[in-house]
């Protein structure tokens, strides 16, 4: 009994000290870089494994984590990982910055997302 006295304070305590850490926002460099930032039209003449950045409009999914991207210029699919929303929702009105690499496969060009950012 006294075992269950002491054990049950002791969780109750940790569980509720637990629930107070909160994830802490980590920065980095923010600042010039050196990925050319091109439109989708530019993208069709960029060679394979080029890093670029594009600023735009994600328009639809395709299903899994395959989407629309799209700039004034033309549209190109996109492979985004789930992690890289970082919880954010994202809509057709919202402008969004990726930076990820081109991959040209047979007559399908597409970017390889590394990094996606919401324009504000």
């Amino acid at each position: 009994m006294f075992k269950k006295l002491c054990i049950v304070p002791l969780i109750v305590f940790t569980s509720v000290s637990f629930a107070a850490i909160t994830p802490v926002q980590q920065g980095g460099f923010k600042g010039p870089n050196s990925v050319p930032e091109l439109t989708v039209s530019q993208v069709q003449d960029a060679q394979d494994d080029t890093l670029v950045s594009i600023t735009g409009h994600i328009t639809s999914t395709l299903g899994d984590e395959d989407y629309v991207f799209k700039d004034k210029t033309g549209e190109i699919e996109v492979e985004i990982d789930n992690h890289l929303f970082q919880n954010n929702t994202v809509t057709p009105e919202t402008r969004v910055t990726i930076v990820g690499e081109v991959g040209k496969e047979w007559d399908q060009i597409s970017i390889d997302a590394d990094s996606l950012s919401i324009k504000r």
